[in-house]
């Protein structure tokens, strides 16, 4: 079956997403889309989570409570997770990685948390988008800790893709389910043999993904998990 999927997107949490990058607004968004299964992938916090899949039970889209972890050596590592309470948890310690500086929003923009009825009900004052003091390896074993399963992103894209900030992507077994930018040229190496991922990283709700990129499984967040756990399983063991 085809699953329309988007997994990776932003909230107004992350600093530098659109403030009108609200859960239930997002989650809308991939309605009018006609995406199946979305996740929220906030910069190291998965506070939106809750909110996010409030709105997906009242509009019919099916979301993955996820989180987007920046390691110490500037990779971008996606984690899945199973249910919003082993996100929140995960959150939690991902965020007491993260350093003592405080966000400084007219220089990078809100860190919005979103309440019941998608109002704001506070903020963060760590700076989301700092590396936290953890290894790409301690933020795998992290995710998987809480039930999740770790996804380099955009490995193609930027100084914060694996390729770009390792210099290379790492040999398989290593990281079997990978992120790929659209549009961005990708070395065929660093795809051989993985199992590929493409998702809009949206910051604005203009820019969440389109009907382009499917899963083969039903469209169930859960059936996603089931289906990423399988692809992760050949390295993890799991």
């Amino acid at each position: 079956m085809a699953t329309y999927c988007d997994l990776h997107i932003h909230s107004c949490l992350s600093p530098c997403a659109d403030d009108d990058m609200t859960p239930w607004n997002l989650v809308g968004m991939a309605r009018v889309k006609g995406l199946d299964v979305i996740a929220l992938t906030d910069h190291n916090t998965a506070l939106n989570t809750p909110e996010a899949a409030a709105a997906g039970e009242a509009y019919g889209v099916q979301v993955i409570p996820g989180m987007e972890v920046t390691s110490r050596e500037e990779v971008h590592m996606l984690g899945y997770f199973p249910s919003v309470r082993e996100a929140l948890a995960a959150g939690e310690e991902v965020y007491a990685h993260l350093p003592d500086v405080k966000n400084q929003p007219a220089l990078f923009g809100n860190q919005i948390i979103v309440g019941a009825e998608d109002t704001p009900s506070g903020t963060l004052e760590k700076l989301l988008i700092n590396a936290t003091d953890l290894s790409v390896g301690e933020v795998c074993d992290l995710i998987r800790a809480h039930g999740g399963v770790p996804v380099p992103a955009h490995i193609n894209r930027g100084s914060n893709g694996m390729i770009g900030a390792l210099g290379l992507m790492p040999f398989l077994p290593e990281y079997p389910v990978v992120e790929v930018y659209p549009g961005v040229a990708c070395p065929a190496y660093a795809v051989k043999g993985r199992f590929v991922l493409h998702s809009s990283d949206a910051h604005r709700l203009e820019d969440l993904q389109e009907r382009t990129f499917t899963l083969d499984a039903l469209p169930t967040a859960g059936d996603v998990m089931r289906l990423l756990r399988a692809m992760d399983g050949r390295k993890s063991g799991i």
